[in-house]
Order: C-alpha cells, then sequence, then structure tokens
C-alpha cells in the first residue's frame, strides 16, 4: 500500500519531533466556508458551510500568519475542514507563496473546479497534495451523495486531469488519495474504488461517516450506516489492499502546530486540546485559544501545548475513555486510540 506523503511515517515521526522541541512545523488552517460545486448529503460542517462567511481572513492577515510561521519552523499547511479550498479567494495567493517558500502543503477537495490540464499542472508545480473526494465510480449514487445531478462527472473528470499532470505514486509515496466513506449508497462501489487507486498509485483513504453537521440536522444515520456484514465486508478488502489491518493514519496536524479557523481563531478540542475539532466523529465541541487577529502565532502555540497538557491532567478519565475508541476504519485525522496514545507521549 503506498503512502499518502503528507500522512505518511517520515512526516509524522518529523512532525513531532518538531513538536517537541517547541518549533510550529503545522498549520491546520480552515480557509472559507465557500463550497458552491456541490451540497454534499452527509456534510460534517453544515449549515456552517456554503456561502464564504462574514469575518473570515483576507489574504493579508493570512500572509502575516505564514510569515509569522514561517519564522518559527513552519513546513507544512493542512486544509482539510469546512469549504472547498479551491473556491477560497486566497487560494492563488497561498499558491504562489508557499511555492516560493518550499512550504508544503496538503488539501481535501471535491476537484469539481479543477478543470483544466493547466491547472491541474499548476497545482502539480507548486507541490499540492490533494485528498479527492471519490465514494464510487457509480455516477447515479455518487451524484446522490453530491447532492445533485452532473457534479460526479465532473470529480471524474478532474481526476483524470490531476492523472496526466502526474499525480499519483512515483516512489513509495504518493501525492493523492482518494477520500471514501462508507455508506449504504458507496458499498458496492469500494472495491472498484480501491482497486483503481491501488493501480494507479493513489492512496485510498477510507474513514467512517462522520455523526456531525447534517447527519444529525437531518437525522441520516439510520439510513446511510451500513449493516454489519456490509462493513465487514469492505474491510477485509481494505485489509487485503493494505496487506495488514487496515487503519488510517494519523495526520500530523491534530498533534503538532496548530489549528486556525476561517474567522481567524485558534481552536482545539475541548476535552482534549487536539487540533482536530472532528476527530472523535461527533459534533465539534471547541475551545478558543486566541485570535490571530489579536494574538502572536507562536504565543497562541505554546498556550495550545499548555491547554493540551492541562487537559491530560485534568480530563485524564474521560481521555483515558476516549483513548479506548477504535473505529473500523479510523476517523478524521486517523484512529482515536493511536492519536490520544502519540499524544501522550509528545507531552511536555
Amino acid at each position: 500500500m503506498v503512502e499518502y506523503y503528507p500522512w505518511s511515517k517520515k512526516v509524522l515521526d518529523r512532525s513531532l519531533f518538531l513538536h517537541k522541541e517547541n518549533k510550529l512545523a503545522t498549520l491546520d488552517l480552515e480557509l472559507s466556508a465557500k463550497c458552491t460545486g456541490a451540497n454534499c448529503i452527509y456534510c460534517d460542517s453544515r449549515p456552517s458551510v456554503g456561502n464564504a462567511m462574514i469575518g473570515e481572513f483576507n489574504w493579508a492577515t493570512l500572509r502575516n500568519i505564514l510569515e509569522e510561521a514561517l519564522g518559527h519552523g513552519l513546513e507544512w499547511i493542512y486544509t482539510c475542514g469546512l469549504g472547498e479550498p479551491l473556491e477560497d479567494d486566497n487560494f492563488l495567493e497561498l499558491l504562489h507563496f508557499i511555492k516560493e517558500r518550499n512550504i508544503q502543503i496538503s488539501i481535501f477537495s471535491n476537484g469539481i473546479f479543477i478543470d483544466s490540464l493547466g491547472f491541474a499542472q499548476k497545482l502539480k508545480k507548486a507541490g499540492v497534495n490533494i485528498i479527492l473526494k471519490m465514494d464510487t465510480f457509480q455516477e447515479d449514487k455518487f451524484d446522490k451523495i453530491l447532492g445533485g445531478s452532473g457534479i460526479a462527472v465532473k470529480i471524474y473528470k478532474a481526476l483524470e486531469l490531476l492523472l496526466k499532470a502526474g499525480y499519483g505514486r512515483k516512489t513509495e509515496y504518493t501525492d493523492l488519495a482518494f477520500s471514501i466513506v462508507p455508506t449504504n449508497l458507496s458499498f458496492e462501489g469500494i472495491p472498484e474504488v480501491i482497486d483503481f487507486a491501488e493501480k494507479n498509485g493513489i492512496f485510498a483513504s477510507i474513514g467512517e461517516l462522520e455523526q456531525a453537521g447534517e447527519v444529525i440536522i437531518s437525522n441520516l444515520g439510520t439510513t446511510l450506516n451500513l449493516n454489519g456484514d456490509d462493513v465487514s465486508a469492505i474491510k477485509s478488502y481494505a485489509d487485503k489492499y493494505a496487506g495488514q489491518k487496515y487503519m488510517r493514519p494519523i495526520c500530523p496536524s491534530i498533534i503538532s502546530g496548530i489549528h486556525i479557523d476561517n474567522l481567524g481563531r485558534c481552536i482545539v478540542d475541548r476535552q482534549t486540546g487536539l487540533n482536530c475539532k472532528w476527530f472523535l466523529l461527533q459534533e465539534p465541541d471547541v475551545h478558543i485559544i486566541g485570535d490571530i487577529k489579536l494574538d502572536n502565532v507562536y504565543d497562541l502555540f505554546l498556550k495550545v501545548k499548555s491547554y493540551r497538557k492541562t487537559c491530560f491532567t485534568a480530563n485524564s478519565d474521560v481521555i483515558k475513555q476516549q483513548s479506548k475508541l477504535s473505529f473500523v476504519f479510523g476517523g478524521c485525522g486517523g484512529n482515536p486510540n493511536n492519536i490520544i496514545c502519540l499524544a501522550e507521549e509528545v507531552l511536555d
């Protein structure tokens, strides 16, 4: 199984080493809430996502964040939450900035706006690593997931363009992953998606349905959840693909660096102090550490580390219970059991 480079053990180990050395190795950035190309039925960010929100930071603010972070060891940017990053007004400026300074980036994208070979090549030349939404190659079912007709074909076209631009494995690592969410709509098509990924040097990132956002609002859990036999069938296929027990890798930004939301707030999970607000696959409960418009980036980083250390002492009973959670495929950022154990190892 090829490793998605931003989630590779190599990048994780380095990010955690720098974190222990008080270096701000990673930024977990939420860009704009804007996402107009699709209306995914299980979106974890509704009702916030859809249109740009009042108060989102502009390029000048984002540039200041990046320049400050660069001075404290920034190597990676991860953006996998909220809206579609390719629709963010700051994205092209961000692309130019990271290319000039050799900062690496991983984005989650539905791919709908990758509509030309030239743009796909531009992303490739800038070193953009992409997690592309790809639940199934069954167009009618994918359209139902995406919330409209004629949307799936745009993603399939984006995939074709990315492969033509050179995306996919060149060594033991890859710069392209598929985001696959097993539901009763995607179930039958998942083996085909995994096979395509394996053949083309793409990492198949399988993760469970989050019990947040639209799933809660519209009570979709009972209609989208798979039965035990179907889950076991996909798990067996995933294990075969991995050559071992399949589990989604840990994203380095959940433990290292800081998380800045689209309004410029530095936020963490309230009970653990971890950077990913979705890692338990449930409605987020966040604590605001500070605001990038008022606070220095590095000060926020130190405050996050301090808050997390306090959490792991004050909330030890709750965190101990969370550390026993082991999902079938893994959630946002990896498996809670592995994440919490690793976070404990790097506490000051």
